[in-house]
């Protein structure tokens, strides 16, 4: 099972600056945003990948990869690395991959809102005003993002799109439709 299914957290310089702040809030009392940052970003994904790593030995669910290079210096030499990268999964009917995924969105959701449990003890036990209503404002903009996800999967407001293998055998994978371009389901998820 050689799947990266989440980005590196520091592709990106707003992640590394957000994780950054989340590692100082914890310092005065506030760790409900590291906790965040371990459970989304880290322990949920490896979940979704293992269950589908099973699904996909079962023959219920097809793994679609994506071999990437990557130059990797390590002690100031260059090493190439090849990684395969998770795409959006594929299942055998309509209504298993909608099932997959408001399972997926529904854990992921409940998970934010512990999250947000977690900061409500956090003030409780004398954290700072300013800091927990800062947290408070991010977690539930990010269960926001969650529960829209839900919502549209529930209420069928994505595209479902067939994928034929070689062997004939049809394939369901599923997208969020956008202005310019289609969201992956998966992507979104994790």
């Amino acid at each position: 099972m050689n799947y990266q299914i989440f980005p590196l957290f520091f592709m990106r310089i707003t992640a590394l600056l957000f994780f950054l702040l989340a590692v100082g809030l914890s310092f005065i009392g506030i760790s409900s945003l590291i906790t965040y940052f371990v459970l989304i970003g880290i322990v949920f994904p490896v979940i979704v990948s293992m269950h589908l790593h099973r699904l996909n030995e079962a023959g219920t669910a097809l793994t679609l990869t994506e071999n990437t290079q990557w130059m990797v210096y390590i002690h100031g030499f260059p090493a190439q690395e090849q990684r395969s990268v998770l795409k959006n999964p594929c299942f055998f009917s309509q209504a298993r991959l909608r099932q997959f995924f408001i399972y997926g969105f529904s854990g992921k959701l409940c998970l934010q809102i512990a999250c947000i449990a977690i900061l409500a003890h956090d003030y409780a036990n004398g954290g700072n005003t300013v800091a927990a209503l800062f947290v408070l404002a991010c977690l539930l903009i990010f269960a926001g993002i969650s529960t829209r996800a839900l919502y549209c999967v529930a209420t069928h407001q994505w595209q479902c799109e067939t994928l034929t293998t070689n062997t004939g055998s049809v394939w369901y994978q599923g997208f969020f439709p956008g202005k310019e371009d289609r969201e992956t389901l998966f992507s979104r998820l994790v």
